[in-house]
């Protein structure tokens, strides 16, 4: 055996042992050390009402969006349809025929001029809804009244699982394939891939403070941030799930990240103390088919960071006290609710349900 050969086994073998000290050290700390500090503090209890039921989808819904002034929604269906609401009164405003089904993500872009969708054609569709012309007086007020196909976007080698608009020149994709492609929407081209994962990349999230970070979670049971300069590693990742990690969200202060997973838990992780800082799991919480725990399949948090918001596989919808890891209460639903999104002014939340409805509540 060779010098360096020799040195590379020796350097391998101390960065184990120093990950094993690194992980005996966190399980000594604990995993819910906002709860331990907070169990003195008193959080205000309040319980979301159902104001809006919209109903119209024949179909699954498996996405939602809000748009960014909280005026509208955008849900993605089965039934081969975006349909845009009105947040307010749950009126149809457009609905636009996707040329696969198959669809699992939907987003406005910033200026509500585009949206986006895609699913198991695994292409990044982007529509355009606006007729500049008349955008003023047509019908429904105009906002939306051209349901063009824009641009088609195709790299990935799998399932489409999220997109989310940067501007309304960029776009970012997350993929089965385990990337995730920015993308210049104008140019069809991709501007920057991401390849860290190790599996289907599930759920992106853009931080609103700093534009060039996003986080992204996938089946490999991580989380892991990125910054948009540079494609070649993460620049922090968060292990800890036993199961497929489903969904990610930058908490309000956009320093820290919740994630969602299958193992039935929501996860708080800090990228200043680059650890978890609190767990959010219900031992009572059981999927309908099995005695394992109800997997996440959605979470938003509250403009305030007060509230988590996690939607489950069996139906169920739970606010949960961020600081202090308890159910404040539950939103039953009568099937899996694939989605749930914090409006953007903190008013309202939607969610997307299995039983083709869009709820509103408040």
């Amino acid at each position: 055996m060779t010098t360096a050969a020799r040195d590379l086994e020796t350097c391998q073998k101390m960065c184990e042992e120093l990950r094993g000290q690194i992980q005996s050290i966190r399980q000594q700390t604990g995993k819910k050390i906002l709860a331990e500090l907070s169990s003195g503090v008193e959080v205000t209890e309040y319980e979301p009402k159902q104001r809006n039921l919209c109903t119209g989808h024949f179909g699954k819904i498996y996405a939602l969006h809000w748009g960014p002034d909280s005026n509208a929604i955008v849900t993605a269906s089965q039934d081969g349809k975006l349909i845009i609401w009105s947040s307010h009164t749950g009126n149809k405003q457009l609905a636009i025929t996707l040329n696969s089904a198959w669809v699992m993500t939907c987003a406005f872009s910033p200026s509500y001029e585009y949206i986006a969708s895609g699913g198991l054609d695994n292409t990044v569709s982007i529509f355009k809804t606006s007729n500049q012309s008349g955008a003023q007086n047509g019908q429904n007020g105009g906002r939306f009244r051209s349901k063009d196909l824009y641009r088609e976007l195709e790299k990935h080698d799998g399932y489409l699982s999220c997109a989310r608009f940067i501007d309304d020149g960029e776009i970012i994709s997350a993929s089965g394939d385990g990337t995730c492609i920015l993308w210049d929407v104008e140019s069809r081209s991709a501007k920057n891939i991401f390849m860290d994962h190790t599996g289907d990349v599930m759920s992106i999230d853009l931080n609103k403070s700093t534009k060039n970070l996003f986080v992204s979670g996938s089946v490999d049971a991580t989380a892991k941030v990125w910054d948009m300069r540079s494609s070649d590693r993460c620049i922090a990742n968060f292990p800890g799930h036993i199961s497929d990690i489903n969904t990610v969200k930058w908490f309000t202060d956009s320093q820290s990240i919740i994630t969602g997973s299958d193992d039935g838990t929501v996860r708080l992780f800090d990228m200043r103390s680059y650890r978890q800082l609190n767990e959010y799991a219900d031992q009572e919480n059981r999927s309908l088919h099995s005695q394992d725990a109800a997997g996440v399949t959605s979470v938003d948090v509250s403009l305030s960071g007060a509230y988590i918001f996690a939607a489950y596989d069996n139906g169920q919808v739970y606010m949960w006290s961020s600081l202090k890891a308890e159910k404040i209460c539950d939103m039953p639903h009568d099937s899996r609710v694939s989605s749930l999104g914090v409006s953007p002014d903190g008013y309202a939340l939607a969610t997307g349900c299995w039983d083709f409805n869009l709820r509103v509540f408040a």
